[in-house]
Formats: structure tokens, sequence, C-alpha cells
């Protein structure tokens, strides 16, 4: 869960080398909620995608080898419940 105009970090970071593709599985109630996904990479910087509708289902390519670790950032006045994960 997280509360209204906040955002939640992943435990624990994950190693990618140059050109591997994340895929990001989630769904998230309530569906009307807007969140930002965001995967920081070694150095700090994010690539990020927003979301609405309940569900994502997004690939990124990432340039940098290193330790990424995933955000969600919840754009929405009430607190959101995501579920899913992360493929790589």
């Amino acid at each position: 869960t997280i509360p209204a105009n906040g955002k939640a970090r992943a435990g624990s970071s994950f190693p990618l080398e140059s050109g591997e593709i994340v895929t990001i599985k989630a769904s998230y109630s309530p569906f009307s909620a807007s969140l930002s996904f965001v995967l920081v990479d070694p150095d700090g910087k994010g690539h990020a995608f927003s979301v609405t509708g309940g569900s994502v289902n997004k690939g990124i390519r990432v340039d940098k080898r290193g330790n990424y670790t995933l955000q969600i950032w919840n754009n929405s006045a009430q607190s959101v419940s995501v579920s899913g994960y992360v493929n790589y």
C-alpha cells in the first residue's frame, strides 16, 4: 500500500546488464489512481513512465550495467494497493 501522494521503494536492488529489458507487470486499486513507475539506475537517474487504469505491463530497456531499484510513486490523493512483479 502506498499512501496518498507518496512513494514506495523496493527493499532490494537487482543487477542488470546493458541492453537488458525489465518488464513490470502489476495491478493496483483503486483503478482511477495515477501511478509512476521509476527504475533507478546505478547513477541515481530514474527511467519513469506513468499509468492509469489499474494495471501495467511495460518493458524498459536499460543502457547501463549495474544495480537497479524500482520505485512506485502514487500521484493520487488516496492510498493505493499495488501487487505485481518485475521480470528481468
